[in-house]
């Protein structure tokens, strides 16, 4: 469970998923004819996310000019998605994983440790896929600052 051994690597093709969104269902071959940003977070209407969202938030117009669009996935549900979608205006699509199951195939569903006890959660990453469906880049262990930015650089490099 969550082994990153057996997670996505760059070059990989995207791994076949389905998931749930405010618009209906979505899998990867939704994501397929632009390049998509696909980062994992681990809960709505909390400080880390919330900043990482409103990064996202504040380049998209960047983003689309780079036929790139930006998708967040997390374990929350659709209602909890539009609530957070809907207090800090959130623009691109947000993911339920409830089953967890995309966040198993991107390797993304890890142990964790807070205050000496262990317990499984969501990895802040990101993806990069290209038009092809092929990941390009890969940052695991997000640091909130600056990092919309550092993927924002990563697509230019795409074109």
């Amino acid at each position: 469970m969550g082994r990153k051994d057996m997670a996505v690597k760059e070059g990989d093709k995207i791994p076949a998923f389905k998931g749930v969104t405010a618009d209906g269902p979505i899998s990867a071959k939704d994501l397929r004819g632009h390049n998509a940003v696909i980062y994992f977070y681990p809960k709505d209407n909390t400080p880390g996310c919330t900043i990482e969202a409103c990064d996202f938030r504040d380049n998209l117009p960047k983003f689309k000019r780079m036929n790139a669009k930006v998708y967040g996935i997390s374990k929350d549900d659709l209602k909890s998605h539009d609530k957070f979608a809907a207090k800090y205006e959130l623009p691109f699509t947000l993911i339920s994983d409830e089953d967890g199951s995309i966040c198993e195939k991107f390797g993304t569903w890890i142990e964790k440790s807070m205050y000496g006890r262990k317990y499984m959660g969501i990895e802040r990453a990101t993806f990069l896929v290209d038009a092809e469906g092929v990941i390009r880049r890969i940052w695991r262990n997000v640091k909130i600052k600056g990092h919309a930015e550092d993927v924002l650089a990563a697509v230019k490099e795409l074109k």
